[in-house]
């Protein structure tokens, strides 16, 4: 199915990705060092400098002939560095995954939040017009609790001293 077609194609994508990785090792492995050109090139300055009577000629010329030599080998390092990373930069694309949801299943779930909410309202508001609807009796019951609750506190002065501590 999708799923074992998506796992061969990840694994051929991250074969790819080690091979353009092992691609651009091989380039950098194959490169001349950038501080090698430049030393190259600060001696040919120098020499260049110096060459008053042209004593530094021969020593410029095997310079800049190394120069060259360093110049076609990068070229065919990025040469050889760009076919193998353009073959291993070609990644086949991913199949679309399959639908596995209900295409209707938001809307369903919608409405039945909505009748939820509706059915919700309508019960707390019978709640709450039967509580107004009974007698007074539970209000007076509350009453007399919290007098009676009141009458039975502590009237001694050294009981408040806590709360100043």
């Amino acid at each position: 199915g999708w799923m074992s077609t998506t796992a061969v194609q990840a694994e051929e994508a991250a074969s790819q990705a080690r091979a353009a990785a092992a691609a651009y090792e091989a380039v950098l492995a194959a490169s001349v060092p950038p501080p090698l050109i430049a030393a190259n090139q600060m001696q040919v300055s120098q020499l260049q400098a110096t060459n008053v009577l042209g004593q530094n000629t021969p020593l410029i010329a095997q310079l800049e002939a190394q120069y060259g030599e360093y110049w076609a080998q990068d070229a065919a390092a990025m040469y050889s560095y760009a076919g193998q990373s353009a073959s291993a930069s070609k990644v086949t694309p991913f199949q679309k995954a399959p639908q596995v949801t209900n295409p209707s299943g938001q809307a369903a779930q919608s409405a039945a939040v909505s009748t939820a909410t509706a059915n919700s309202t309508s019960t707390n508001t019978t709640k709450a017009l039967q509580s107004l609807a009974q007698p007074a009796s539970s209000s007076t019951t509350a009453t007399k609790a919290a007098t009676t609750a009141a009458s039975t506190t502590s009237t001694d002065p050294l009981s408040e001293i806590w709360f100043l501590l």
